[in-house]
């Protein structure tokens, strides 16, 4: 009998063991979790702040006349006055874009630059935000796009600010090869793609965001970010505090309590 006891005590005692072995891989792991996430945070936070004073310095330089080849990083956010032409017979849809919680597209127009010392039309295009438009419920019905015929035939000075979207998370292809219908709908801005569905023509990377009282835009949305640094200091806050929280509660088990 005696024996038995001992052998229960025994497996109590090892179980106690256990548990507390567990407990501190356990908070181990959740404070390295949450110390990442928080740190990640602020680096956004910091992300976003440089971008904020990147758009703010580009701001007070000169607007650039001319555009070739990829944008430099320091010409992000920079205003731009190009002439060129518009092709409204082949425009994009970038979609899942929001405008007061509505569900669009930013309609993609490409603009063809004259850069040639005469003035006539060189084979380079960029891509002009236009705005925003409201979609249908029926994804296979799309929005209608109103053109006009004066700008698709004359010489236009399109102004605006050069940005390069980020693609964010991209999951398949940037665009549907089985509808044929223009305009075509994009999941983010590829621009091989959209080179290959302009007939392999020279692009810019980048997009110009038209000024919101260009002729012919559509409904103005654009933000340099989608909110600002504050949110995620926010989330780094919370991310510390539950670190916080663990700590507190493994010390309070297994110091506090057990002196009791």
């Amino acid at each position: 009998m005696l024996g038995k006891l001992l052998s229960t005590a025994q497996v109590c005692s090892r179980l106690r063991s256990t548990t507390g072995v567990v407990s501190v891989l356990l908070t181990v792991v959740l404070v390295v979790v949450f110390a990442k996430l928080g740190l990640w945070q602020l680096a956004r936070a910091k992300e976003k702040n440089a971008m904020l004073n990147a758009r703010a310095e580009a701001q007070v330089r000169a607007p650039l006349d001319s555009l070739s080849g990829v944008a430099a990083p320091g010409d992000l956010y920079r205003k731009v006055e190009l002439t060129g032409r518009f092709d409204f017979s082949k425009q994009f849809l970038l979609d899942n874009r929001l405008h007061k919680r509505q569900a669009g597209y930013e309609v993609l127009t490409p603009f063809y630059l004259n850069v040639n010392s005469d003035g006539t039309p060189e084979q380079t295009v960029v891509l002009v935000n236009r705005g925003w438009v409201a979609g249908n419920a029926d994804r296979t019905i799309k929005p209608v796009l109103g053109n006009s015929a004066k700008l698709a035939h004359e010489s236009t000075v399109l102004t605006g600010l050069l940005v390069t979207p980020s693609k964010g998370l991209t999951l398949g292809d940037a665009t549907d090869d089985t509808d044929q219908r223009w305009p075509k709908i994009l999941q983010y801005a590829d621009y091989e793609t959209i080179a290959e569905k302009l007939d392999r023509i020279e692009i810019i990377n980048a997009v110009i965001i038209s000024s919101p009282n260009q002729d012919g835009n559509y409904i103005y949305n654009w933000q340099p970010v989608a909110h600002g640094p504050e949110k995620h200091y926010g989330y780094a806050f919370q991310w510390f505090a539950m670190l916080l929280a663990v700590l507190t509660f493994f010390v309070y088990l297994n110091l506090i309590k057990k002196d009791e």
